[in-house]
């Protein structure tokens, strides 16, 4: 088993050196071939720090257990998460296997500073963010001596990627989701997280626990498909409230695994229930810049009725 000791001077703690953000470090970065994963990495790389992307298709997989503890074996830092796996049959089994090899390669590495990104709803412990929350206890469990949880809100890529904006808005004139029309939901691009994670990471006095990301605004998902619908450059997309059974056969249908779409089902009857997905109220450091005005524009360029 490889373990490190730790400078505890390392961060800046009190009373010891502090940490040069303009030294060369070592990172690991789990996901890097996703969204934020990528974003990440570009934001170390492009301040000189070296980083070790988990990605199977980097050659290190979360199922290597081997290749995944090489991986963290002296790193100065490490982003974490827990990717969706949509080819398990059991999605919260499958999201915790995966945070019980991630847990066994912090604790073996001693990584003194480990970012998690998390949902902003996972302590509600439902649905799509019930591994984040399951990977929450696990890094409070290893003792991490400066352990950070990224809690960030509604991805808006989950508008393109998770829940087909631009195929049920060309093809039908109408937005479906399971999702209340009319409650405000915060609402954060992937790349201002990635790169509020990799500022977390090399911050010389980061506060250490729980930071809540809940994005650049919070939109109804009325207020959603209209911004969407205009960068799309589609005329009168409406949005439409569907029934969980109707959205669950839906997600059924177009090859979804049901214990996903059960989280996703999940997730959509906590929100409408208006129990609290986030926890501190919006403020500056809770706000990011990227509107999903702009990122819609970027995102949906080229698309025609």
């Amino acid at each position: 088993m490889m373990t490190r000791d730790h400078d505890p001077g390392a961060y800046g703690a009190p009373g010891v050196k502090n940490y040069q953000l303009s030294e060369r470090r070592t990172y690991v970065v789990v996901g890097a071939t996703g969204k934020t994963g990528r974003e990440v990495e570009r934001h170390l790389t492009s301040h000189g720090h070296d980083v070790r992307a988990v990605a199977r298709s980097r050659g290190v997989g979360v199922d290597d257990a081997v290749a995944l503890e090489r991986a963290f074996e002296h790193a100065d830092g490490a982003f974490v998460l827990v990717p969706f796996d949509l080819a398990s049959a059991d999605l919260h089994a499958r999201d915790d296997a995966i945070a019980e090899r991630l847990e066994r390669a912090i604790r073996r590495s001693g990584v003194p500073r480990v970012v998690l990104l998390s949902g902003l709803n996972a302590h509600l412990r439902r649905g799509t963010s019930l591994g984040a929350a399951l990977m929450e206890e696990r890094l409070r469990a290893c003792s991490v001596p400066e352990p950070i949880v990224l809690r960030a809100g509604w991805f808006m890529e989950n508008f393109t990627d998770g829940l087909g904006f631009r195929a049920q808005a060309e093809n039908t004139g109408v937005f479906r989701t399971p999702f209340t029309a009319h409650r405000p939901m915060p609402t954060v691009a992937a790349r201002d997280v990635g790169q509020r994670a990799a500022e977390l990471l090399t911050q010389r006095h980061p506060r250490l626990g729980v930071h809540e990301l809940h994005g650049h605004a919070d939109l109804t998902m009325t207020e959603a498909t209209a911004i969407l619908a205009e960068a799309a450059g589609l005329l009168d997309v409406a949005y439409e409230q569907v029934g969980y059974e109707a959205a669950r056969a839906s997600m059924l249908t177009s090859g979804m695994p049901p214990s996903f779409a059960d989280a996703v089902v999940e997730t959509a009857r906590s929100f409408n229930d208006a129990q609290p997905w986030a926890l501190a109220p919006r403020d500056d450091e809770t706000t990011t810049s990227t509107s999903l005005r702009d990122w819609a524009h970027a995102a949906l360029a080229g698309v025609t009725t």
